[in-house]
């Protein structure tokens, strides 16, 4: 098998073409994480979406450190919400979500954010992500308005569920902040503008 080969075992286990996912095409895709050698973005799908919990070990290889920082965000993902880890990798996610100064990792972890709260009660973490919402200047803005949309199934209730554009306080807004303040008891809010409107 060379590269082409893992992309198309990728996009059969994604669903983007017919056909099952052979165990040994999940074994070449083990070995290509292994071995840090040919399509690991695709490997990294195919273990996530067709491996086992046993595969986490592996894929725990491709978090941390400057040499993974391209794959960081898909690894984690494959473990909590393909492999549906998120029980052990929570602390992670949490960390990642506070660290604004790695702003892939960050913004990785804000996407599990579902997957983060099921089942999970943390009213800190959930008022720090509206906070930050409110926060212009910060830079993952547009994945924390659609994180708290999905969290809180309201994609239905917004005028422009996927905006381009967050520069102006709008009702979408309102009613996500609102919604998510309410939940996890966030009576404060301050909205950080550069021109300070407020």
């Amino acid at each position: 098998m060379n590269a082409v080969d893992i992309e198309d075992v990728a996009r059969r286990a994604k669903g983007l073409k017919v056909g099952k996912v052979l165990p040994e095409e999940v074994e070449f895709a083990r070995e290509i994480l292994r071995n840090r050698k040919g399509g690991i973005f695709e490997a990294i799908w195919v273990v996530g979406l067709c491996g086992t919990k046993g595969d986490a070990a592996l894929l725990s290889l491709y978090l941390q450190g400057e040499e993974n920082t391209q794959y960081a965000e898909y690894a984690l993902k494959a473990l909590c919400r393909y492999l549906g880890l998120i029980d052990l990798y929570r602390t992670l996610v949490r960390d990642w979500m506070h660290d604004k100064s790695d702003h892939t990792r960050r913004t990785g972890a804000i996407f599990l954010t579902k997957e983060y709260f099921v089942n999970y009660r943390d009213n800190e973490l959930g008022c720090y992500l509206v906070q930050s919402l409110c926060d212009y200047q910060d830079d993952c803005r547009h994945v924390l308005r659609g994180a708290l949309t999905e969290l809180f199934d309201l994609e239905g209730r917004l005028n422009d569920p996927y905006p381009h554009n967050l520069d102006e306080w709008d009702e979408d807004m309102s009613l996500i902040v609102s919604v998510a303040a309410a939940e996890f008891g966030l009576k404060d809010i301050s909205i950080i503008h550069p021109r300070m409107v407020h």
